[in-house]
């Protein structure tokens, strides 16, 4: 199955922003941005370095390769923070993923594992955003659909996550990686910190929204926060549009509409952009350090 080309993807974004600058004041939104405290701003950055920091110990613990071959926690949290500039590039995350196990995996001789690793801390990760979601949504109101949308992708998961654990395959390279998956049965005490260590990451992506809501006077319960982030997170996760651009917006103000000002709501999503920029940079840099792309052939 192909997926969608990408300037169809960059068209529906362009598209969607376009509806946003015709629907509401940029002059308000640029008042916004201007009036932003900085001190929440900081936070807001500081929590997504220490979200950067969670991901490297999570995948220390689901990185089940023999001693000899077990990098170094430096080296996870390397390819990690390099991680962050391709995911610009891909929604979800997906580009920083795609990166960091094949990269990672071919340094050490262990893709298979890399590989398996990653793609089960994704799967971790969505599984604790709808748990978020359930245990918050009690205490909060929101449409209906999105309640349906987060009901599909939790039965989904779930069904997945039985299917990976329990999976037959056995040949050829996809078998390496299905056997990687199974091994997990075998680990439970990692597999239970790594799923802890998602529910805190996803906390901390909660906490900066949060702050980034407090940066522009935003003032809601968090209640509210945990139940919409997640929902956001997995519609922007949908490769219909460039990561996610567009889709982000229209999700959040819908989500938000009888509690926040709209123009208030934007100026925080457009922050959160420059913190994603601020991350990417930080992988660049890291990247075209010394030795830092082992994907890239070495001159001798």
């Amino acid at each position: 199955m192909k997926s969608i080309p990408w300037q169809i993807k960059l068209a529906v974004s362009i598209l969607l922003l376009a509806l946003v600058v015709w629907k509401f004041p940029v002059l308000n939104i640029a008042a916004s941005l201007k009036n932003a405290e900085f001190s929440w701003l900081l936070l807001s950055f500081l929590l997504g370095e220490l979200i950067i920091l969670s991901q490297a110990f999570r995948w220390h613990y689901l990185l089940i390769v023999p001693k000899e071959q077990k990098p170094k926690f430096a080296s996870l949290l390397k390819y990690t923070v390099i991680g962050y500039l391709f995911n610009l590039f891909a929604p979800g995350g997906v580009g920083g993923d795609a990166y960091r196990s094949i990269a990672l995996g071919k340094m050490h001789n262990v893709i298979a594992g890399s590989v398996a690793s990653v793609f089960t801390a994704r799967i971790l990760g969505l599984v604790a955003l709808c748990l978020l979601f359930w245990l918050a949504l009690p205490y909060s109101q929101i449409p209906a659909q999105a309640i349906w949308f987060m009901a599909v992708v939790s039965l989904f998961l779930m069904v997945l996550c039985v299917c990976l654990v329990f999976n037959p395959f056995k040949k050829g390279k996809f078998g390496q990686f299905a056997g990687k998956l199974r091994e997990y049965r075998k680990y439970p005490l990692r597999l239970l910190a790594a799923i802890f260590g998602s529910l805190f990451m996803q906390i901390l992506v909660v906490l900066m929204q949060f702050a980034l809501f407090k940066a522009v006077g935003i003032s809601v319960s968090f209640s509210l926060i945990f139940v919409v982030v997640p929902v956001t997170i997995l519609l922007t996760a949908i490769p219909i549009s460039f990561n996610g651009i567009g889709v982000r917006e229209w999700s959040m103000l819908s989500l938000t509409a009888h509690v926040v000002n709209s123009e208030q709501l934007l100026a925080s999503l457009f922050l959160g952009y420059a913190i994603i920029i601020l991350q990417a940079v930080q992988g660049g840099i890291f990247l075209y350090s010394p030795n830092g792309n082992p994907l890239q052939p070495q001159r001798n």
